[in-house]
């Protein structure tokens, strides 16, 4: 198929194509994070496995480094029995006298940060070369990067071979940045956060059954490929993998993702929404709006980056080491693992379906006789309103998970009650408001502020970029500090610090994040705002 480009100018045209793009998107988005979803339970045990083969040789890339964290815990425990004080508690914890053990939540949060790190450094290079190449040639290029990092995952018959696989996936994962920048540029501010919408929906969908489709392709045998062959050979090479066949069905549909977005998906980058007029014009108006324009969306929009940055930095780290403490306090298996996963991508789901999606709805009804200045104020204080129910639903989420720890561990032996297991389901529901209000809600603030700056669509995956970015950062520092606060101190120690600040960040993002901008009175911004006012009339007209 040709790199098609579309940008219809009849605005009914428009709608009805913009529903399209989005549903293609949507599909193509789900099938990644099912493919994405499926290794977060295998996580833990797949660290294990490597452990068990190549841990004792000091050697290996995993045996030089599982030797060097035990030497620092072993100083910390040295330390502490001669009477110093600990970096975050006067006595060491109760999991980090494990032992070896313990080492291992910290390797995984390196292993997470590191994926993270590589997110952050190349999310402005694919915002930047959308905005310039387009956005399907890019996106086309990360599937490439998708598949390959897959098709080394099965045959990592090493750590070094796994971590290579993970670096790939790192320097390649664009589709979720790329979904937000096409449904950016398809939608207007009415409609905006119905599409940012399905990307959460898609999340929440694709954890639900991605974590447990996982778990259950861990329990085949490469064998199943092998029906018959008389290759031994290959055979053992997919055995030294750590569960190959969740690996190769994430291959599958990756593979099918590339084929129907390569047939299915237009290119959008000169895709007009707002106004009859051509890509070229549009952003000549927004080159002359930009110098008179108030300076209030641009300190805005690095607010923003500031503060998805602090929230993904102790969501992120909470929520990477949820795996590790269900296998540490409750010893859950691979399909346990994939059941609490799953419950919180349906409750996420629900939440998005059933609540967020209406309150979008209901706001979408109401009258907006002042045009697109009016929408995307409605838009904004809608997204704020969400946004700060799923920060508060986190702090509180991380507070029963804190609560189930020490509930835990005041039981003999630190065997896992009822009680705490209750507390710990309260707190995967927390996090599924979380995960189905906040940084889909964010993405579609950030979008709608970057229009009142006068960008045009060929910045857009620009704004996104940077924004996704200062997240990745968060996303990349996370992990590797709430392990550390885990091995440290403990479980419940680090489940309370991340409760207490995700509250603080909500805080601060309700008291510094207006609603309500300074508007521009530039000319080219008030015929933006008359063309989408007529626009809207006419779509009026149409329907009546």
């Amino acid at each position: 198929m040709a790199n098609i480009t579309i940008s219809p100018t009849n605005p009914h045209e428009r709608i009805l194509s913009a529903k399209r793009i989005t549903r293609i998107v949507f599909i193509g988005l789900l099938l990644d994070i099912l493919s994405f979803t499926i290794i977060l339970p295998l996580l833990p045990r797949s660290l294990e496995a490597y452990k068990a083969r190549e841990g004792s040789d000091p050697t290996t890339l995993l045996g030089s480094a599982l030797r060097w964290v035990g030497v620092l815990r072993e100083c910390i425990l040295r330390n502490s029995h001669d009477g110093a004080a600990g970096l975050l508690s006067p006595s060491p914890s109760r999991f980090l006298q494990q032992g070896a053990r313990a080492d291992m939540v910290l390797l995984g949060g390196l292993l997470g940060s590191l994926y993270s790190l590589l997110q952050c450094v190349v999310a402005p290079v694919i915002g930047r070369a959308a905005d310039r190449f387009g956005r399907r040639r890019t996106l086309m290029v990360c599937m490439g990067g998708n598949i390959l990092w897959t098709v080394v995952w099965i045959f990592a018959g090493s750590f070094e071979t796994f971590l290579v696989a993970r670096i790939i996936a790192g320097l390649s994962e664009g589709n979720v940045q790329l979904s937000n920048t096409i449904i950016a540029d398809v939608t207007d501010p009415q409609t905006r956060s119905h599409g940012m919408a399905l990307v959460g929906i898609a999340f929440a969908v694709g954890f639900t059954l991605g974590p447990s489709i996982g778990a259950y392709f861990a329990q085949l045998s490469p064998d199943f490929l092998l029906v018959q062959s008389q290759a031994p050979s290959a055979a053992s090479v997919l055995e030294y993998a750590p569960f190959a066949m969740a690996a190769v069905f994430s291959l599958a549909l990756l593979v099918v993702e590339c084929g129907y977005l390569f047939v299915r998906l237009p290119e959008t980058l000169h895709y007009v929404a707002r106004s009859t007029s051509d890509g070229n014009a549009r952003q000549k108006a927004a080159a002359a709006a930009a110098p008179a324009a108030s300076n209030s969306p641009h300190a805005l929009l690095r607010r923003l980056n500031y503060l998805h940055f602090a929230y993904l930095f102790f969501f992120s780290g909470m929520e990477y080491t949820l795996t590790f403490l269900t296998h540490d306090k409750f010893g859950f298996t691979n399909a346990q693992q994939g059941r609490l996963l799953g419950f919180i991508g349906i409750a996420s789901t629900l939440i998005q379906g059933g609540y967020v999606r209406r309150v979008k709805r209901k706001s979408q009804g109401e009258p907006m006789p002042d045009g697109q200045k009016k929408l995307r104020t409605q838009a904004r204080t809608r997204d704020k309103a969400l946004v700060s129910q799923g920060m508060v639903g986190c702090a509180a989420g991380l507070f029963c998970i804190a609560l189930c720890c020490i509930r835990t561990d005041q039981t003999k032996h630190g065997a896992a009650s009822a009680a705490a297991q209750r507390w710990l389901w309260a707190g995967a529901l927390g996090l599924a408001l979380a995960s189905a209000t906040v940084v889909n809600c964010l993405n579609s603030l950030v979008s709608l502020v970057a229009n009142t700056t006068g960008s045009s669509g060929s910045d857009i995956g620009r704004r996104l970029g940077d924004f996704r970015s200062a997240g990745q950062i968060g996303r990349a520092l996370g992990p590797m500090f709430a392990c550390s606060v885990y091995w440290l101190s403990g479980a419940s120690t680090c489940y309370m610090v991340g409760s207490v600040a995700v509250l603080l960040v909500s805080l601060v993002f309700i008291a510094t994040v207006p609603a309500v901008l300074a508007p521009s009175t530039t000319p080219s911004s008030r015929a933006l705002d008359a063309a989408g006012a007529l626009e809207k009339d006419v779509i009026s007209k149409k329907h009546n």
